[in-house]
């Protein structure tokens, strides 16, 4: 598409798995085959490349004719960011943008698992220049309106957290998301404190300077303590510099950061989790190359356990433990005798084992007439051995911290305390208390009764 696209390799992923029919995309190397199918819903074009493109040549354009893009150079360098962010599977235009250079609705969607590095810590300088290279083109993408409302919407929370082995449900896991969500909102309110001093404030501002102000400084006095200290350190940077520059210039748009729920895009990049909710299940279904389903651990699971640096017989067990090893061969021998007595022959069930959620469903598919016994511990552990737990509680070899972080779902308690701990970070300026407008003055009142007589 472009030589600016030249440093990313794309692969070839085929929407569905027919050898014979089916479409091909070009998807850069983070990108996996479950990618291929959201890419298509969302565009039309061959390649990301060639989807994403054309938008950023229009907003370079356009951005350079408003002002909103200081010069040629510094242009380069924030598409450059962009497709960085596109390439490295980090960000994306949410829905509305992949239709036009101009779309309607402004938002843009970063997984925040993908600023989580192999040794568990958060890349927060990128989140943040990722968050501000958003809001840019935010405002350069989106129609005028009075107070300019563009959001970054961070994805993926739970699964960053699982991630960086932090259990959802702990208080520090709490911290931990509320500081990710400081970075993303200190990032979007400097970047837009900077276009307003070239572009000058949203005509809103004049009304909201207090209380948008005052928001900003209850989001930083609402970091809770509890996440790792550089990440502390580095969240309270960022919303104390967008606090500063939004004290000396304004802000040209509200909003910055949003949550909700899970579409194509967040299908696209991967993430386990939206909004505020805790990761679903740590066990996907994927189709395998030759179309049939296969059991896999989520992304943000998978990064967990390779975090440990486990010996890999260790970590290739503990996996087993909670996806199943898909096959009967080293099996119990006393629970491949129960099979048989039941009537079951094991060359039978062999081949649905790979797709099934459970041992009575692969049995189903096999030998339709044969219903299992419940509660048989002998089945129960064939049942571990093949198909799997899937869970982490009782995984060998993984510590007790990373069995609670890699806990799926959550009780409604936390999930609640978890919405109240990112509050204070959402939607900045378009639900804070805006001073009603001062009545007309006694003397204006005075001239309309005598007009009146």
């Amino acid at each position: 598409m472009s030589e600016s696209w030249d440093a990313y390799a794309a692969l070839p992923r085929r929407v569905g798995h027919d050898g014979r029919t089916g479409r091909v995309v070009h998807l850069p190397p983070a990108y996996d085959d479950d990618a291929a199918g959201a890419f298509a819903a969302l565009s039309p074009a061959p390649s990301l490349a060639a989807a994403i493109e054309p938008l950023l040549r229009e907003w370079m354009r356009a951005g350079l004719a408003r002002g909103a893009l200081p010069g040629r150079a510094e242009a380069g360098l924030w598409a450059d960011a962009l497709r960085h962010q596109a390439a490295l599977r980090r960000g994306l235009p949410a829905e509305p943008l992949w239709h036009g250079p101009r779309g309607r609705e402004r938002a843009w969607v970063l997984d925040l698992a993908a600023f989580v590095e192999p040794d568990q810590s958060v890349a927060a300088g990128a989140l943040a220049r990722a968050a501000a290279a958003a809001i840019t083109a935010l405002e350069i993408a989106g129609p005028p309106d009075p107070t300019r409302p563009a959001t970054v919407i961070p994805a993926n929370l739970a699964g960053a957290l699982m991630a960086a082995g932090v259990p959802y449900a702990w208080p520090e896991g709490r911290a931990t998301a509320a500081a990710l969500l400081a970075v993303v909102l200190g990032g979007a309110a400097e970047a837009s404190a900077a276009l307003a001093l070239r572009l000058g404030p949203c005509p809103a501002w004049c009304d909201r300077r207090t209380p948008v102000l005052r928001a900003l400084e209850a989001a930083l006095a609402a970091l809770p303590p509890g996440a790792e200290p550089g990440l502390t350190a580095a969240a309270t940077a960022a919303l104390e510099r967008g606090l500063a520059a939004a004290r000396r210039h304004g802000l040209r748009v509200l909003g910055l950061a949003a949550l909700r729920p899970a579409g194509e895009v967040e299908r696209l990049l991967g993430a386990d989790s939206a909004g505020h909710h805790p990761v679903a299940t740590i066990v996907r279904s994927l189709d395998g190359p030759d179309g049939r389903p296969r059991r896999a651990l989520a992304p943000a699971a998978a990064r967990a356990i390779l975090a440990l640096g486990l010996p890999g017989a260790e970590r290739d067990a503990a996996i087993a433990h909670i996806i199943g090893r898909g096959t009967l061969a080293g099996a119990p021998p006393a629970g491949l005798a129960r099979l048989a007595a039941l009537g079951v022959a094991a060359e039978a069930l062999e081949p649905h084992l790979r797709g099934a959620v459970s041992l009575a469903h692969a049995v189903a598919l096999a030998a339709s007439g044969v219903r299992l016994p419940q509660d048989d511990p002998l089945l129960a552990a064939l049942e571990r051995h093949a198909i799997g737990a899937g869970t982490a509680d009782e995984a060998p070899f993984l510590p007790p911290r990373l069995r609670a972080a890699l806990a799926d779902g959550a009780e409604p308690a936390a999930q609640e305390a978890m919405a109240r701990a990112l509050a204070p970070f959402l939607r900045l300026g378009l639900e804070v208390p805006v001073p009603a407008k001062p009545r007309r003055a006694a003397a204006d009142g005075s001239r309309a009764l005598a007009h009146a007589h």
